[in-house]
């Protein structure tokens, strides 16, 4: 503590310019120090995100490319099995003659067969029978003793026809042809049993390796990565003619012990270090193959780029310090003078001359400093006239406010006064009418969350069609059919009631003078979706004009449809963006109409429910 008190001590007796030189002198190199080592590392963090990004992204394409041929097997394999003429040959318990045979072998098995051509990438299409009147026809049709022995046969018919993935990088072909890395292959499997639990055979679907993992076995690859598959067992696929692991000396139950030590998330990234040079591993999840694939870069060439980065900023940072010492003191000479003019003229706008003439000129940091000032100096003036002028105005703009405000309970004890002078008067419809308009009134001032269950929002609309119905001699009515396990269904608040003003305004009220209006609403959940639809038996539409109005509420334009816009300015394009804001772009609403007949619209959400009722609103 005494040491700190002795050096500010000593400070305090040093002009300015003194402890501007010392300063420069003795702490300069620290600022310096630590902007190297942070522009260093910043230098080096960047440069692994950029390899990190775009090494993620080739892993990205890869995947896609992945996918593709996932989907070309699984759709070869669905094919192979919805081809009732191929089956049903399979299937049969007697023994075929030779027109059996030769329909069989230029129908069925030649659909198949083209099945193959049509897609290149499939190495093979085969199905190991079970049955023992099935001849063998190559290069499809197997007898499954050829695959008894193999280990993956019985699991292969555990999992009752669902499918199951194989890697086969070195094992003898079925068809017992000599080992050969150039068949590494990966195979869909599935059993086949129709009728249900029947087993009639093994569906095995082959594609070489180095087309479903075109960046692994890629003839031009980076000599710096390399890429490698983990399956579900921990066993490791590779390109074995790619001699990168093998030239850097990584062992391949190093770099699996590595990855199951950083793996936390299904896609991420790690480095680690072997034989002092570092890695950068990026991993990402193959669901359909429950795998992983691994990217492994060196970053060997990264460290020697940053080592001599290094090296040429300490060299600069020294030349720049001897140079700058020897124009220190002049610099600092020169800058002080102009400071001075700038206190003296800073200690009279203290005491309340804001006349700021201090002449100070030049393109330095302090003349920039002093016009800064001068400016400041000229607006503090205007602020204080600003001022004034802005708080007489505040107090009168709350002064208007404080009038205009009406205190709700004050409508609602209005309204429930209305209600008892109409129940005296024996004006029951009024009163009824009122007592609707005022839960409405609540419904619509209580917003305090977007979401409400349907039963209040339907009993929103009982009261709008109540409140109509008083305009309209009763001759709207609401059907509502929505089963009580609904009653709780989520729906965003305001989502119905526009809806149901849409179908009076537009559907019910021209045509009122000939037949009374129905409005039904029903609800029902498919799988985890809930549709609500509002049916009129109005006026309808016709064929073009309900398609353009369909097109006009999911349209991205502003060009709203005539018989969109509601009353009170949520129209059904408003709801339909509302629903998709709130639940994704699958959801939404869609309307059909009959012309002079019905128009129903029907709202698509995901099925969930909400507790505690009004408590939500």
């Amino acid at each position: 503590m005494w040491v700190w008190h002795f050096i500010s001590s000593r400070l305090d007796r040093l002009s300015l310019q003194e402890k501007l030189i010392a300063l420069y002198v003795v702490i300069i190199i620290i600022p310096i120090s630590i902007f190297t080592f942070y522009y260093t590392n910043d230098v080096y963090d960047r440069a692994i995100y950029d390899i990190r990004k775009e090494n993620e992204n080739a892993m990205e394409i890869e995947k896609v490319i992945i996918k593709n041929n996932i989907e070309t097997m699984r759709r070869t394999a669905q094919m192979v099995v919805s081809d009732m003429e191929f089956i049903d040959f399979v299937r049969s318990r007697n023994e075929a003659n030779v027109d059996e045979l030769i329909h069989f072998k230029m129908n069925a098995f030649s659909n198949v067969s083209r099945l193959q051509v049509n897609n290149p990438a499939i190495e093979n299409i085969r199905l190991y029978t079970s049955n023992p009147y099935v001849t063998e026809m190559w290069p499809i049709l197997f007898s499954e003793d050829r695959i008894m022995k193999k280990p993956w046969r019985q699991e292969v018919v555990s999992r009752n026809g669902m499918e199951m993935w194989q890697f086969d990088q070195q094992t003898e072909d079925v068809l017992n042809r000599l080992p050969s890395q150039n068949t590494s292959k990966i195979s869909l499997l599935r059993e086949l049993d129709y009728p249900k639990d029947e087993h009639l055979g093994i569906i095995e679907i082959n594609m070489l390796l180095k087309n479903f993992f075109p960046k692994m076995f890629g003839t031009v690859n980076d000599r710096s990565s390399v890429y490698v598959v983990l399956d579900r067992q921990g066993k490791m696929i590779r390109n074995y003619h790619d001699t990168f692991l093998r030239d850097e000396g990584i062992k391949s139950k190093t770099l699996k012990e590595t990855f199951a030590q950083h793996k936390k998330k299904k896609t991420g990234s790690f480095q680690f270090v072997n034989k002092e040079t570092p890695y950068l591993v990026i991993y990402s999840y193959i669901d359909d193959l429950d795998s992983y694939m691994l990217n492994v870069i060196s970053l060997e060439k990264l460290n020697e780029g940053a080592d001599k980065t290094i090296s040429i900023i300490l060299a600069g940072i020294v030349f720049l310090v001897i140079v700058l010492s020897m124009f220190t003191y002049i610099l600092i000479s020169l800058l002080l003078k102009k400071m001075y003019l700038l206190r003296d003229s800073i200690k009279r706008v203290e005491k309340g001359d804001f006349e700021f003439e201090a002449d100070i000129s030049g393109h330095d940091e302090i003349s920039e400093l002093a016009a800064h000032f001068k400016r400041m100096v000229r607006k503090i003036n205007s602020l204080i006239a600003d001022a004034v002028n802005k708080q007489a105005a505040v107090k009168e703009t709350e002064l208007k406010a404080l009038k205009t405000q009406i205190d709700s309970h004050f409508l609602y004890n209005t309204l429930e006064n209305i209600k008892m002078m109409a129940e005296i008067e024996g004006q029951y419809d009024i009163s009824d009418a009122v007592t609707s308009l005022g839960e409405m009134m609540r419904y619509n001032l209580r917003w305090k969350n977007d979401f409400i269950v349907m039963e209040e929002e339907l009993h929103h609309i009982r009261n709008y069609v109540d409140i109509m119905n008083l305009r309209l001699d009763n001759k709207l009515t609401l059907n509502v059919d929505v089963p009580k396990n609904m009653a709780d269904q989520e729906v965003l608040k305001m989502s119905l009631q526009p809806v149901v003003e849409n179908a009076v305004k537009h559907g019910i009220s021209p045509v009122l003078f000939t037949r009374p209006g129905v409005i039904e609403v029903r609800a029902w959940r498919e799988e985890n979706s809930c549709y609500i639809e509002i049916k009129d038996n109005g006026e309808g539409m016709a064929p073009e004009q309900c398609e353009k109005l369909n097109g006009s509420i999911t349209s991205e334009q502003d060009e709203p449809y005539t018989s969109i816009s509601s009353g009170n300015g949520i129209g059904l394009r408003n709801v339909h963006e509302r629903i998709q804001l709130h639940y994704g772009a699958e959801y939404g609403l869609t309307v059909a109409s009959e012309n002079g007949e019905w128009t129903a619209v029907t709202i698509h959400i995901p099925s969930k429910f909400l507790k505690g009722g009004s408590k939500h609103v």
